[in-house]
């Protein structure tokens, strides 16, 4: 079992009982606004959970979709990182509303990072998010990433096309900016 201390939360695996926070979390008509309609829908929560679990068990290991916990136990939204392809992975971060401009996810954030290039032994972490997320963006840039591209009108979703930027961050940025901190 992975549990992961962070500034103020702690990252660890999802278990069965934390389906009704999480159901709640997800059924938030302001957090579906980036996801798509079946990935918002209300047995999706249920299908994700039982998914993240049953990742947490594989062996090797390559996906790792941790619930993002606060001091008091709540679960308050999930980061995640995949391994794509050898040393590279990718990584996505959903709080709650409640929890948002906060700095849990940046805490949240920064920890997998940190445990991306120092124990999978990851040589580029990315993001791809909605170019409308500016909160997303800015977030990403929070922990370092650069904006390394924007697809223009790639996804198409909620009855229209949407651009998508992604960002990334390199295990020697990381190490540069870890000594300059």
């Amino acid at each position: 079992m992975i549990s992961i201390p962070a500034d103020g939360v702690r990252l660890r695996d999802f278990r069965r009982e934390d389906l009704p926070q999480y159901q709640s979390l997800r059924s938030d008509p302001k957090f579906q606004r980036f996801y798509s309609e079946e990935d918002s829908a209300t047995d999706r929560a249920e299908e994700l959970l039982a998914m993240f679990i049953a990742q947490s068990s594989e062996i090797p290991r390559s996906k790792y979709q941790l619930a993002v916990v606060s001091p008091a136990g709540e679960l308050m939204g999930s980061c995640g990182i995949r391994i794509e392809s050898p040393r590279h992975a990718s990584i996505g971060c959903e709080l709650g509303r409640q929890w948002q401009g906060a700095g849990a996810a940046r805490d949240a954030g920064n920890a997998l990072i940190e445990f991306g290039f120092v124990e999978l032994r990851l040589h580029r972490i990315y993001a791809e998010t909605i170019s409308e997320n500016k909160a997303a963006i800015k977030l990403c840039q929070a922990f370092g990433m650069r904006i390394e591209s924007e697809r223009v009108d790639d996804r198409f979703f909620k009855g229209r096309m949407w651009s998508t930027t992604v960002l990334a961050i390199s295990e020697n940025e990381w190490q540069a900016r870890k000594k300059s901190a």
